[in-house]
């Protein structure tokens, strides 16, 4: 049951999100638990004018979560905050805080082609998600946030505000995968490389983060839909940003997606 408290936090988060402003603080008090950042993203959700096309996940480090607590966080990722790289014949212009917090992610998508409505009741394992149906693609994770401070204020305050998403680039699908060695990628800045790695920099692997957001969201009673996309997480590390920027991602030997910056409130008057 949510609380006046709660539904305040979420619509002020939601305001500032819809007319792409800069907070100057987080609006409310810190979340003291995933439950409750979770209850304020789910109401900040009911007050979102787009769609659901699937979901962030973001590790959260031992030294930052309660003992017991998943190893992940989830965010809403929005359709019109989704593009792809390959149907736009120059990069996908998104939306940053400029004033804000704002970074981008390397990242391994993973879009599933079948429902997960029913499950046994159970939890879902790594091997389990990894024999479903499902392509793995390169994409750009946009990190961006009204509140300048998200990061350092922890994970239930990046629940508690989308998982501080604010878009998802992706490229191509790699077709030869799951097989051969891991997956390579490369960060782009403005032509500068600023970040290289695989998905072995994921603890516990792309397969055991997808689990964990499974599990969550069946917690929360969320069905996942075929063709639902899940950015897996930083591979490159998290590279900061600002309006005008052109970031490049690739994959060594193969597909890229690549974006430009706005500023969100300049996106938002146009």
């Amino acid at each position: 049951m949510s609380t006046p408290a709660a539904e305040d936090v979420a619509a002020a988060l939601v305001a500032a999100r819809r007319e792409g402003r800069s907070l100057t603080r987080f609006p409310g008090v810190v979340p003291a638990s995933m439950a409750e950042a979770y209850q304020i993203q789910e109401l900040a959700m009911s007050r979102w004018p787009d769609s659901l096309v699937g979901w962030k996940i973001g590790y959260i480090p031992a030294d930052r979560r309660t003992v017991g607590d998943p190893d992940r966080l989830v965010g809403p990722i929005w359709r019109q905050q989704y593009h792809l790289s390959e149907e736009h014949l120059s990069p996908a212009v998104v939306g940053i805080f400029a004033t804000g917090f704002a970074a981008v992610e390397a990242e391994l998508v993973i879009r599933l082609s079948q429902d997960l409505s029913t499950h046994d009741g159970s939890a879902w394992t790594a091997q389990e998600v990894a024999d479903l149906d499902q392509h793995l693609l390169v994409g750009i994770e946009v990190a961006s946030s009204p509140i300048p401070d998200i990061n350092s204020l922890g994970p239930t305050v990046i629940a508690a505000d989308f998982g501080n998403n604010n878009g998802l680039v992706l490229g191509s699908i790699l077709a030869d995968w799951p097989g051969g060695a891991p997956v390579q990628l490369a960060c782009y800045v403005d032509g500068q490389l600023i970040g290289e790695g695989s998905a072995e920099n994921l603890p516990g692997g792309i397969h055991h983060g997808l689990a964990t957001a499974l599990n969550i969201l069946a917690s929360r009673g969320q069905i996942v839909r075929a063709g639902m996309v899940f950015a897996t997480g930083a591979i490159t590390g998290i590279h900061p940003i600002g309006p005008g920027q052109h970031c490049l991602v690739e994959v060594r030997g193969g597909p890229a997606a690549e974006l430009r910056t706005a500023a969100a409130r300049t996106l938002m008057r146009s």
